[in-house]
């Protein structure tokens, strides 16, 4: 299973991974995020694998395809969840041939940790009365 979804102002755009992941399921969150054109210039990927069983081999071009994407997008940052460090399936390697410019990266150990970051990066703005 892949869930992506950004906020409303385009500022974070989340990609969670669960249970056994397969090429189809990356390549129609590719299909997602090319039909998102509301993210911002240095928008931050979220990339939870809490739920991560397993992912197949064949997800490298389609999580490459997404990381062009979201180069191409401007992307400023990762953060990625990754509790166990024995399933990091090698994001790193990958971004290093798909992003045009060196992406700061974050690995947090949960979700909580994950939120603090971005909440220090993209404060929540007040609505004025």
């Amino acid at each position: 299973m892949v869930s992506c979804n950004a906020d409303d102002a385009g500022q974070i755009l989340t990609i969670s991974y669960g249970r056994r992941v397969n090429s189809s399921q990356v390549e129609e969150c590719l299909r997602s995020i090319e039909r998102m054109g509301h993210l911002q210039r240095g928008f931050v990927l979220l990339s939870d694998l809490t739920q991560l069983e397993s992912m197949d081999e064949d997800c490298a071009t389609p999580l490459g395809a997404i990381m062009e994407l979201c180069s191409s997008r401007g992307i400023s940052a990762i953060v990625r969840v990754i509790p166990d460090p024995s399933k990091d399936i090698g994001f790193n390697l990958i971004a290093l041939f798909h992003f045009q410019k060196p992406v700061r990266t974050y690995t947090c150990p949960n979700l909580a940790e994950a939120m603090k970051y971005l909440l220090a990066e993209f404060p929540p703005t007040t609505a004025e009365p």
